[in-house]
């Protein structure tokens, strides 16, 4: 039986590797994101759970959703050293999330656990493109790499035109909870650039591909909520 800690690895973990690069997308006219970003309107870009639908109810708020600090941002990968360089190379500047999780489907081990976005800030779109291409690079690494417990086994990635550009990816992993006891686990994952905006969207469950039905929805919603903070923004300048 797992729990709600393993989910909140999972959830943070798997997410925050699977930073891939522009594939596609259809550009903005303009750059909505040229404007000064408060921490704020981070703050309401991402998904709420009343957002991601009736289907996520009974799912609770992780008690680490909020701001991440840039050590926090470097942590949240197989590898922290090159996360860290990765960040301060492309500016990084600031990061919100938000995750829902199960805690029926954590202690079942079965069902949809977890489910959340988040979005990260960089000083200028070319650093926000930049970490983009250079965590994509890293992408076919990831299979046969463990942490906490969790082990990446394979990785497929799907085109979605959203934004600046998007891309997806469909993991397979297995989680570790002691005592020679393991659950097969899968995470579906898409990220978008918006201007100078890196953000994500995914969940978890214990079943194949658990919510890649409804990811491209989910992700443009998340964008649609991005571009309407910053009109709010541009409009009462």
């Amino acid at each position: 039986m797992t729990t709600r800690r393993h989910a909140l690895i999972l959830a943070i973990a798997l997410l925050a590797i699977v930073t891939m690069g522009c594939q596609g997308g259809s550009a903005r006219e303009a750059d909505d994101t040229a404007q000064q970003i408060s921490g704020g309107q981070l703050a309401r870009m991402v998904l709420d759970l009343e957002d991601l639908g009736p289907e996520y109810t009974d799912f609770e708020a992780d008690a680490g959703n909020g701001f991440r600090t840039f050590d926090q941002a470097a942590d949240d990968d197989f590898d922290t050293e090159d996360q860290r360089a990765d960040l301060e190379r492309s500016g990084w500047a600031s990061s919100y999330q938000e995750f829902y999780t199960s805690a029926r489907a954590a202690s079942e081990g079965s069902g949809l656990f977890a489910v959340g976005s988040g979005v990260d800030l960089f000083d200028t779109a070319e650093g926000a493109e930049g970490y983009f291409e250079d965590s994509r690079a890293e992408l076919t690494t990831l299979v046969g790499v463990s942490s906490e417990g969790v082990t990446v086994l394979d990785i497929q990635e799907f085109d979605a035109d959203i934004a600046d550009g998007a891309v997806g990816a469909l993991l397979h992993g297995r989680i570790e909870i002691g005592q020679g006891t393991s659950y097969p686990i899968w995470e579906d994952v898409l990220m978008l650039r918006h201007g100078r905006l890196v953000a994500t969207v995914g969940c978890n469950g214990y079943e194949e591909r658990p919510c890649a039905d409804t990811l491209r929805e989910l992700a443009s919603q998340l964008d649609q909520k991005i571009g309407s903070t910053l009109g709010v923004s541009a409009a009462a300048r």
